[in-house]
């Protein structure tokens, strides 16, 4: 008599024999819906018409685990894994549920979280009905189709009904699926930006992982083992792990720059030129501007609060961008700080002299796009196939998908200066009249900063990217952008090159060393004092605006008017699993405090508090508001919105009434009437 699995075992046989669907099954709930940014597109659907596609993604994915799934439980393989089971009702139940399971667990969370959320009844109901009408199929099948049936057959000692080989309509399946996934491979290159953002990132997902289960179950699985081989079902690990000695795919800046590029200035001499150049202005402050990180969220919210501040001192007959010398950004703040910079350069190339009232193109209208789905269909498609091959494909970088996304829809805004963000950096981030963009990253080498200015301008303890040892000069104004903002796992690490071909470091997102762009400028006015018998400036001549994104309570702002108040106590957040998430989190949280510390640094160079020399415009943190603006490259219309009109709330918080107070002492600095009229129907600042 042949030995007999406890109920334990024969459960454990089952999901090994399932491990693909259950591993695709888990991994796709764990993203939509344990990630802020994955949540974010999800609501993205109550203003956009896609929603069916989205259902029919998610019911596709179901489909898949189940098929898959049903196929390796029910084969009969040389070697069998499911002896029999002490408890043969325990092992019938589990090959005729585990399946569908599998497929309801693909549907049923996300339909849950629609409505826990609060999502609208036209969301959540078709997800629940969906999830009815595939429960629905896969249990009465049987009764209908022959087919389901045909080649089952039992053996005494089996403890359910399998099949010695898959019948043509199985491999018509799985056929069916590799001709979707082929499609979509084929269509996120040819049309990296519109295929993606048709498909949406939720799409894009849900069919690589119904690919992957596809894929790892009948290649990798089903099939080595119906010849009497070993499963394979580890071999992608094994293989991506030794082809990564063999390749670089993500290179920065491979290729030189076609056309000769001036000699950058050093620091003190381009300030003199820049102040000089401001003629009547030359007695106004310097402005500069630090950026945080947050992708879109902190894009936009920077974009937003420059358009705000220079349509305003507009309306009002004042100057600002032309008193603004230098911005300094990390991650999507560098993004919201070349949007700006970028408007200002394609105004300035259009006929005529005067500036319009708005701001053209408008930088929240390039800012509000969807960027994540471009790196997403990147990410999961080419540069997931690119992971497995042992020789370079540097046309398969996501890297290319994001930065593609940033020039096409520059292009589209139309306009003056339609290259921008595909010229090299070095060519428009310095430009005469307009701010200069110091783009921050981080060394994975050394873990110091990396500064990419016009200027020849390093801070103590930095790295210059464009020194004379790097191969860099065709570094694209996207391209250094997104070396600023290259956030793991979403971006890859940027591999740079020296000018003898071989490997200078590589490049993440500049919040790893600080994320709010503050170190820099510390180090930007310390130097212009320093020569102040060429600059003629000392420390009261500046005033420097922190954009923060990040939602935060009255507590994390550095100064209460013209005080500096005690540092608040750690509120404490306890951590599941603390042996292993306390290690990470504190490493993620280090990003926020260094970047205080930069700042609260600022403000002791620049006469303390009292001297509102540095003005904090936080997104704050308002107790009403059930769903913050998440840090992802997407933020769907209701965010977009609520951010637009963040000063128009009634609330009364206590973090809302600092944003104010401190635009308005902005505003008065600037000599901007508060009371300026905004266009009709929209939110006045």
């Amino acid at each position: 008599m042949s030995l007999s699995l406890s109920r334990t075992a024969f459960l454990g046989r089952c999901l090994g024999l399932c491990l693909y669907p259950v591993l695709t099954v888990a991994a796709g709930n764990g993203v939509l819906l344990g990630l802020p940014q994955a949540r974010e597109t999800l609501f993205a659907f109550s203003d956009v018409g896609d929603f069916a596609l989205f259902l029919v993604s998610m019911l596709y994915w179901s489909a898949v685990a189940w098929y898959c799934s049903r196929i390796m439980l029910g084969r009969r393989f040389p070697v069998d894994d499911l002896p029999p089971c002490v408890d043969r009702r325990f092992a019938r139940w589990l090959n005729l549920w585990l399946p569908r399971l599998l497929g309801v667990l693909s549907t049923l969370p996300i339909t849950g979280f629609l409505w826990w959320a609060g999502a609208e009844a036209r969301l959540w109901l078709p997800a629940l009905l969906t999830t009815a009408a595939y429960l629905a199929f896969v249990v009465l099948r049987r009764r209908f189709s022959r087919s389901a049936r045909r080649g089952v057959r039992a053996r005494h000692d089996d403890p359910f009904p399998r099949f010695d080989r898959l019948a043509w309509s199985s491999w018509l399946f799985i056929g069916f699926v590799f001709v979707v996934s082929f499609g979509v491979l084929v269509a996120v290159c040819v049309a990296p930006v519109s295929a993606p953002r048709w498909l949406g990132a939720p799409v894009l997902l849900l069919v690589a992982l119904g690919s992957w289960t596809a894929f790892g179950s009948m290649i990798l699985t089903y099939l080595p083992r119906s010849w009497g081989w070993p499963s394979l079902a580890l071999a992608p690990l094994i293989v991506a792990f030794g082809v990564s000695f063999l390749r670089e795919n993500h290179v920065v800046a491979e290729q030189g720059s076609a056309t000769p590029l001036p000699p950058r200035p050093d620091l003190v001499r381009d300030f003199v030129a820049w102040n000089e150049a401001r003629g009547a202005h030359r007695d106004e402050p310097v402005y500069l501007v630090a950026a945080a990180g947050g992708a879109s969220r902190a894009a936009y919210w920077t974009g937003l609060v420059l358009k705000q501040l220079e349509e305003r001192a507009r309306a009002s007959g004042v100057a600002f961008a032309p008193n603004v010398y230098a911005v300094s950004g990390v991650s999507g703040g560098s993004l919201g700080l070349a949007a700006f910079v970028g408007s200002l350069a394609a105004e300035r190339s259009r006929p005529g002299s005067t500036a319009p009232a708005r701001m053209q193109p408008d930088p929240t209208a390039f800012l509000g796009q969807d960027f994540l789905a471009p790196v997403v269909a990147g990410m999961l498609y080419p540069d997931a196939v690119a992971t497995f091959l042992p020789f370079p494909c540097h046309a398969c970088d996501r890297s290319h998908w994001i930065e593609g996304a940033w020039m096409s829809d520059w292009r589209a805004l139309g306009g003056a200066a339609p290259a921008y963000f595909s010229q090299p950096f070095l060519s428009v981030a310095g430009q005469p009249g307009l701010p200069r963009l110091l783009l921050n990253a981080t060394s994975v080498t050394d873990g110091r900063r990396v500064v990419q200015t016009p200027m020849v301008f390093v801070p103590r303890e930095a790295h210059d990217l464009f020194g004379p040892t790097v191969a860099s000069t065709g570094l694209t104004l996207a391209g250094a952008v997104h070396n600023s903002a290259r956030f793991t796992y979403v971006s890859p690490a940027g591999h740079v090159l020296n000018r003898a071909g071989g490997p200078w470091d590589d490049l993440v997102d500049g919040g790893y060393f600080e994320n709010s762009g503050a170190a820099t400028l510390q180090a930007l006015v310390t130097q212009l004092v320093l020569h102040k018998a060429e600059t003629g400036m000392d420390a009261s001549k500046f005033v420097v605006i922190l954009i923060e994104n990040e939602p935060v309570s009255d507590m994390q702002w550095i100064c209460h008017g013209d005080e500096a108040p005690a540092p608040p106590e750690p509120v404490y957040e306890r951590t599941a699993w603390p042996e292993v998430a306390v290690p990470p989190k504190t490493l993620y949280k280090t990003r926020t405090a260094r970047a205080q510390a930069a700042e609260s640094d600022l403000v002791q160079l620049l006469g303390e508090c009292k001297t509102h020399q540095v003005i904090e415009l936080r997104y704050p943190k308002l107790s009403a508001v059930r769903r913050e603006p998440p840090m992802s490259w997407f933020l769907n219309g209701a965010t977009r919105k609520a951010m637009d009109d963040v000063m128009c709330r009634p609330d009364r918080d206590r973090a809302l009434d600092l944003l104010r107070a401190n635009w308005g002492r902005l505003l008065d600095r600037l000599g901007a009437n508060r009371g300026a009229p905004g266009p009709a129907g929209t939110c006045r600042w």
